[in-house]
């Protein structure tokens, strides 16, 4: 070998390595800026899995880091939907928190449609990924009133011990490559996954066959559908998986496998795991570079440096966190080309969360203390954030499969798809089964929260469309009243109507964008907003005036609405939701009857046909005229967001009219006669009004104009919020000032606690409660290291159970059940 050949294949030896160390540097970097930037999280603990109409939906949401699970130093603000079946947001509350929790509730009215709703919580930063990290859940609301199936529309997973029982249908079937792909001539780690046409999980059993027909292994399904393949793909080969159904074969063919490539393999031994990275034997790990991470932080990696063909890492659980682990495999061109999660659960994080009742066995109406405190395994104290609900068992199903803020924020947050019935891997510690359907698991769902080719070569990836909210922002943009309209940079100023009043100036920008804020307050406050086109110096000059101010309501902004990934909830049991719903009724007729007795009214009864909203409205309306129906009408309690426009851009909506530099005409003829609540007006009088002045405008044409006199162009009635034109004729309402009523946070109301020793109407009302008691916020702490509950049983001797869930403070979710029974 020449002296020039070694010095060439010397220097592009140290180029690659020198490429490989650089690609390590930004791997390292482009982590630490995720885990720095760090996305949201919200967990949502509601008091009960389903409701009935006209109940109450209680509820606390958890808003949290995404990389560490505490407290997030980011968005103040969460906003809370309740979502019909025709995705309609029927209910929103936007809620504020300085804390990792807040409380908030829905009352549910009884006039919407039963069906499963959807319950919906997000912050506006968390809008920059789209939907996909978005807090969903499914709430089914059923008619309490219909004799109605109500597990019609829920669905659970078929879960057999006796596989191919009952199969007369060809069911799907999914493989799930260890790594991502099958390598010719390496052991190989295959899940498969079974569904049945309706899309639930089913148990078989099968035969993975090459394409001579000779079977090479067999495999099982259980729980979850799932089941593992091993087998040693020959090259040239073909396989594919062979089931029966009524002695008929049916076949599935398998991914092909590569001729060369990489193999990522982990065996999970709950203390420990073993990581083995090998290659085909054409092909060599040099330059390979394996990483792990645990939603963003760096627990691993390795430069490859040897010319091997395999390696292996054991790795000691010990120390880590728990929640998905994601290993990624890049090859020498520092590409990723194989990807493996696991699921680390180490009972060294686990917390223990102790109960002390009062009373062992409680009777009806009897009063009942609970004590609260939390234990590492060390038995010491640790503090952080609870909520807690206690529910009648007999009629709230309360599985230990049901989701929970532990399964969400470590497993159900971090993969692709849906994990059903999550509750099941954490019902019993430590259990070799769970941990091996959960591997499964792992094997057949990937990572969620970024890609890395999007990480590492992206210089987008963090989008700040939508930026963390600390408070309330009023805000809109300034625009020349008259003329082409266009959007100006006036000097704007807002007013609260406090006492003492508040007040802040500002300078629209160059789009006419002003924005307020951020503010934190819960009342409604009334509020004025002024613009001038120069300042607030020069009003002396009418022109300076010449403003309009245009509101944007980000309370009313919601995002699209998307139904992938829900957390449902696990309902198997219908006689308990047969028990829900008879219970509901009961209570529903007894708060009727106790109602009717409170206010002591003689019956009525009235039999008539149920109005039209919109009907009732223009009647409403027409009372305040003389002439019966327009010729046409905007009403603008059916416009709100267009309340800011002046009342010419609003007259300009109407068909046939056209309003233009202080002039308006019908069907291009002379100007219409104009009339305020009734009285006869000038263009002068109605010229600087806008929406926010307005209820509703009529347009009277032809025969319609006729109660008018000289109105043979028309008429234009406008009639006012007030209705008291005729008291103010005089005052010239000036533009470039808006007034309106911003809505603060919304206080969620406090439970319902019945006193039964001490309250009044309780001593004659019967008390037959499905959730006898629910505290959305207990808060461990140094001062308060245990927390005190106090609460009354109901007329219901029953079995209770007591659901907590919560988060300590260095970001380690927890979920407890335990039971009560009242004698």
């Amino acid at each position: 070998m020449t002296k020039n050949l070694i010095l060439g294949l010397l220097a592009f030896f140290l180029l690659s390595f020198s490429l490989q160390t650089r690609f390590r540097e930004l791997v390292f970097e482009k982590l630490d800026n995720y885990t720095n930037q760090f996305p949201e999280k919200i967990y949502v603990q509601t008091d009960k899995p389903y409701y009935a109409l006209g109940d109450d939906i209680w509820f606390t949401a958890y808003l949290v880091n995404g990389v560490t699970h505490t407290r997030s130093s980011k968005s103040r603000v969460i906003y809370v939907e309740l979502i019909n079946e025709q995705d309609s947001i029927v209910s929103k509350r936007r809620l504020y928190t300085n804390d990792v929790s807040v409380a908030g509730d829905f009352k549910i009215d009884k006039e919407l449609k039963a069906g499963n709703y959807l319950l919906r919580a997000y912050t506006s930063y968390m809008r920059n990924n789209g939907s996909a990290d978005f807090f969903l859940k499914e709430l089914p609301i059923w008619n309490i009133n219909k004799e109605q199936q109500a597990t019609a529309s829920l669905s659970t997973p078929v879960e057999s011990n006796k596989p191919n029982a009952g199969l007369k249908t060809k069911p799907e079937l999914s493989f799930y490559p260890e790594g991502g792909n099958l390598i010719e001539e390496l052991f190989s780690k295959m899940a498969v996954k079974v569904k049945d046409p309706k899309g639930r999980n089913i148990a078989i059993t099968g035969e993975i066959k090459d394409s001579n027909h000779n079977t090479v292994a067999s495999f099982t399904t259980h729980d979850y559908g799932l089941g593992l393949i091993t087998y040693t793909p020959a090259p040239n080969i073909s396989y594919y998986a062979s089931i029966y159904i009524d002695n008929q074969e049916v076949k599935y063919p398998l991914p092909q496998a590569l001729p060369r490539g990489y193999q990522l393999s982990v065996s999970n031994f709950g203390h420990q795991i073993v990581i083995k990275v090998s290659s085909s034997s054409n092909m060599s790990l040099k330059n390979t570079f394996l990483v792990g991470h645990q939603r963003g932080e760096l627990i691993y990696e390795k430069l490859e440096t040897q010319d091997s063909k395999m390696y292996t890492v054991k790795l000691s659980t010990e120390l880590l966190s728990d929640g998905v682990t994601n290993f990624t495999l890049f090859d020498s061109n520092s590409k990723p080309i194989c990807e493996r999660l696991v699921f680390i659960d180490n009972p060294n994080n686990d917390i223990a969360v102790n109960l002390k009742l009062s009373k062992a066995n409680p009777k009806t109406r009897d009063k009942v203390k609970l004590a609260i405190n939390l234990k590492n395994k060390d038995s010491l104290p640790i503090f952080g954030n609870l909520s807690m609900s206690i529910t009648d068992i007999d009629a709230i199903g309360q599985s230990t499969k049901n989701g929970n803020i532990k399964t969400y924020l470590l497993l159900n947050s971090d993969l692709r798809g849906t994990i059903e019935n999550p509750g099941y891997f954490f019902e019993k510690a430590n259990d070799p089964r769970r941990r091996y359907t959960l591997d499964l698991v792992m094997l057949s769902h990937g990572w969620r929260r970024f890609k890395w080719t999007d990480l590492l070569y992206s210089n987008n990836a963090y989008k700040d469309t939508f930026s963390p909210e600390k408070g309330i922002f009023i805000s809109g943009r300034t625009k020349e009243l008259r003329g082409k309209k266009q959007q100006i940079s006036a000097a704007t100023r807002l007013t609260f109507m406090t006492k003492p009043p508040y007040q802040d100036k500002q300078q629209a920008d160059s789009t006419g964008l002003f924005k307020y804020g951020p503010f934190v307050f819960s009342d409604s406050v009334p509020t004025l907003i002024e613009a001038r086109v120069k300042d607030f110096k020069s009003d002396e000059d009418r022109k300076n005036r010449f403003v309009s101010i245009i509101l944007e309501d980000a309370l009313n902004s919601s995002p699209r609405v998307s139904r992938n990934d829900l957390f449902k909830p696990f309902l198997k049991d219908t006689s308990r939701i047969t028990n829900f719903m008879h219970q509901a009724r009961k209570m529903a007729a007894l708060d009727s009857i106790f109602l009717r007795e409170a206010t002591r009214l003689d019956e009525v009864v009235i039999t008539a046909r149920r109005q039209d909203e919109k009907e009732k409205r223009n009647l409403e309306l027409n009372e305040r005229t003389n002439y019966g129906y327009p010729s046409n009408r905007i009403d603008m309690a059916e416009m709100e967001n267009l309340r800011n426009l002046s009342i010419l851009d609003l007259l300009n909506m109407l068909p046939g009219v056209t309003a233009y530099n202080d002039s308006i005409s019908i069907r291009r003829q002379g100007s219409p006669k104009i009339v305020v609540d009734g009285i006869p007006a000038e263009m002068a009088d109605i010229l600087y009004m806008t929406g926010n002045d307005v209820d509703f405008i009529d347009v009277l044409k032809g025969a319609d104009a006729v109660t008018f006199s000289n109105a043979g162009n028309g008429v234009i009635a406008v009639y006012t919020r007030t209705g008291n034109f005729s008291q103010n004729i005089h005052i010239k309402r000036k533009p470039g000032i808006i007034d309106f009523t911003a809505k603060g946070f919304y206080s969620a109301r406090e439970f319902y606690a019945p006193d039964h020793i001490n309250g009044f109407d309780e001593a004659t009302r019967q008390d037959i409660r499905t959730t006898l008691h629910w505290e959305p916020k207990i808060v461990l702490n140094t001062n308060r290291p245990q927390g005190n509950i106090s609460f009354f049983t109901s007329d219901l001797k029953s079995n209770y159970a007591i659901r907590i869930e919560g988060l300590s403070e260095n970001g380690q979710p927890f979920s407890h059940l335990s039971y009560l029974k009242v004698h």
